[in-house]
């Protein structure tokens, strides 16, 4: 190959780079001329050389004898005459003058401004990324490397190529064992098998001037992107955040909030208000480390503020303290953001040579999660049945929880082309929100029953509207009635119901249930009740505090073992139980829920329990009256009946409660059915019979006057 001179036309000078292809002309035009230089200077094995040492598998005696005698490796700079220096001048004076012309910042040149890399730095750089653009590299490298296997540069012929004169060799090939913005760059593993290889996450940003979403990793562009929701709540939060943030010099920030606080929506907004980049990065993962460092290689790159979130253990259920050796190994990787964010839901405890705030986003309150809920509901109204503040008390909800449900409920209504969101799917959203453990201590009870299907005086019908407006209009008392200045606790509804077995005590929770939409979960006081001292606590701590979560109605049926009366301590089983039972009032007086608590046994209960019950509610044996009223309502419509049933005679004959009248009516269906006829006096007779035996209650034939025959047919 005769001697080149490197020539651009002089008019190309007298303007700038349109694109970065076109300044990669350049830097291509730049390379191949270091390069042929550097191959008019290589000692090579000889004419004689059957190039089997290109294989890397061959040693010949020859290249043995040849390695031994030449020189020590010197840079490329010290070696060029005085016109190959003009050469590669003119190249870098070309690519210099016309970038001075060019206004757009291509990622090529941000990233080296970015990562303070100097001449030698971006010599390295150019060439990895110019080898992963053209393969004609490829072969030219493993050419001038004496080894076909290695088709990319090594870090000793980059130091040959890049280093600068007067420099040794020693000093810039340690320049690639070290951990800094420059080594950041490429390949760990390849780096340290003297390979140099572009990581991914530089080639797409060289390319393309973006951070792509990747698993964990996420680049939120303020003047671009919109936060996920409106800030309609922490105010507070952002207006300190405004403030720290104006100031110049670097620091580190620590927000914390539980889950779905809206950590991630402050930093949002901060970058809408500042008009600013932030790299979010999740470390719920194994490699937490690994991709702690792509996030500030990321940040690094694209000049933005970084925020990292799920620092909690992985392996460990969320809340768990952030490990303050974590945070350390973060900081020791250098970010280079002014900001760095730390999304915690625990306080950090660790000190940092950055100056470090921490803010903490408490629990949304009922005025807080009202104006989410209209937030998020938009233009799309409520039925009248259901209200935003009705909502907003019976679900304690995270500003995230609030956005999900919303979006669902508008969305579903929107697709079956309705104009207002139903009480029933605005809660049924909710309840999809409401994560919890609470089905591994109790069974979840589905409500089947509303206010027709209750039988008993209206005074009681009365307190149990009371009951439910409890709920309904918790806001309009606490809030805007100033009630929750007055009343710092014990907010939360408690009902108990009093009367024999099947006189409709779950019936009428299941009516409260089904009245205030809300899902109810039936506690397994066997599961509850421990002979171990300080297990029964323990149970009942995980009860209430999935109940807290679940946002549900809690209903402890046949009660009494819980809420006995304490009596005088003899021993060591007394003292436990009556701690036992403190320990249950304190639990229902600070459940904010609902509390149903069902007893056979009234005069057991506790004095002290007695005051924390907000009502009582007295389920009366049902008189013959309320027996033939309960009789029809317990018959569907869709049953067919026969004319001869005297439901007046059932009632004042058999006087049984309203479990037992259920089971009389559906026994008599399946007789009927199994005969293919309808419901008779016949059916009904013969289950009342059957239902009075199983009791232990004998009829006599007499007693059942005109109707004794019927058992005979």
């Amino acid at each position: 190959m005769e001697d080149q001179e490197f020539d651009v036309p002089a008019r190309e000078l007298d303007r700038g780079y349109a694109s970065q292809w076109e300044l990669m002309d350049d830097i291509f035009a730049w390379l191949d001329l270091t390069l042929y230089f550097f191959y008019r200077r290589h000692q090579w094995v000889g004419p004689k050389n059957d190039l089997r040492n290109m294989m890397g598998l061959v040693v010949s005696r020859e290249e043995f004898e040849h390695n031994l005698t030449k020189a020590a490796q010197r840079g490329l700079n010290s070696r060029l005459d005085a016109l190959e220096r003009a050469q590669l001048s003119g190249a870098v004076a070309v690519i210099r003058t016309r970038l001075s012309r060019t206004a757009e910042r291509f990622p090529l040149i941000a990233l080296p401004e970015r990562c303070g890399l100097d001449a030698f730095d971006r010599g390295c750089l150019a060439m990895s990324y110019a080898v992963a653009l053209d393969g004609k590299y490829e072969k030219l490298l493993a050419y001038l490397q004496d080894d076909i296997n290695r088709k990319l540069p090594t870090v000793s012929l980059a130091t040959q190529l890049f280093l600068p004169e007067g420099e040794n060799m020693e000093g810039f090939l340690s320049r690639f064992y070290r951990r800094d913005a420059f080594t950041a760059l490429f390949d760990s593993g390849e780096l340290a098998a003297g390979t140099l290889l572009l990581r991914p996450l530089v080639l797409e940003f060289l390319s393309t001037g973006e951070i792509a979403r990747a698993p964990g990793l996420r680049l939120f562009d303020g003047k671009r992107h919109s936060p996920a929701g409106p800030l309609v709540t922490d105010t507070e939060i952002a207006k300190r955040l405004d403030v720290l943030t104006a100031e110049p010099g670097k620091r580190a920030v620590c927000i914390t909030g539980g889950p779905g606080s809206g950590k991630r929506l402050q930093v949002e907004h901060l970058c809408v208000r500042r008009g600013s980049r932030c790299i979010f990065v999740d470390l719920d993962c194994d490699d937490r480390l690994d991709r702690a460092a792509d996030g500030v290689l990321a940040a690094r790159m694209t000049g933005a503020d970084i925020a990292f979130g799920r620092l909690e253990s992985p392996d460990r259920d969320g809340g768990t303290p952030t490990e303050p050796r974590l945070i350390r190994d973060i900081m020791d990787l250098e970010p280079s953001s002014d900001n760095v964010f730390f999304l915690t839901e625990s306080p950090m405890r660790v000190r940092l040579e950055r100056v470090t705030v921490e803010l903490d986003i408490p629990e949304t309150d009922e005025d807080g999660r009202i104006r989410l809920f209209k937030a998020y509901l938009g233009d799309m109204p409520l039925e009248d049945s259901v209200t935003v503040e009705e909502l907003a008390a019976k679900f304690r909800f995270s500003p995230r929880q609030v956005e999900a449900a919303c979006r669902e409920a508008v969305g579903v209504t929107r697709l079956d082309g309705g104009d207002r969101v139903s009480a029933e799917e605005i809660h049924r959203c909710c309840f999809r929100q409401a994560v919890h453990r609470l089905g591994d201590l109790a069974r979840r009870v589905r409500p089947n029953f509303g206010w027709d299907d209750v039988v008993m005086p209206e005074e009681q019908k009365e307190l149990l509207r009371r009951a439910v407006g409890h709920i309904k209009y918790k806001y309009r008392v606490y809030n805007q009635w100033g009630f929750d200045k007055k009343i710092a606790y014990g907010r939360g509804l408690s009902v108990l119901f009093a009367g024999a077995p099947g006189t409709g005590k779950t019936m009428c929770a299941q009516v409260i249930a089904t009245e205030l939409n809300m899902e109810m979960y039936k506690i397994n006081i066997s599961q509850i009740v421990s002979k171990y001292i300080g297990e029964t606590e323990k149970n009942l701590h995980d009860v209430f505090t999935e109940a807290r979560k679940s946002n549900c109605i809690l209903f402890f049926d046949e009660c009494d073992a819980l809420f006995g009366k304490r009596g005088e301590v003899k021993d060591a089983n007394d003292r436990n139980a009556n701690v036992e039972v403190a320990y249950l009032l304190q639990q229902i007086e600070e459940y904010d829920g609902v509390c149903i608590m069902a007893t056979n046994l009234i005069g057991n209960m506790d004095e002290a329990f007695m005051r924390r019950v907000t009502y009582v509610v007295r389920f009366p044996f049902p008189d013959a009256r309320a027996r033939e009223e309960i009789y029809r309502r317990t018959v569907p419509d869709a049953a067919p009946l026969s004319d001869d049933i005297d439901w007046a005679f059932l009632a004042e004959r058999f006087e049984l409660a309203g479990g037992h009248i259920k089971n009389i009516v559906l026994s008599a269906a399946f007789m009927a059915a199994g005969a293919g006829e309808p419901i008779g006096m016949r059916h009904l007779l013969k289950a009342a019979v059957g239902e009075m035996k199983k009791n232990g209650i004998v009829v006599v034939r007499e007693e059942l006057r005109e109707y004794a025959d019927l058992l005979d047919s």
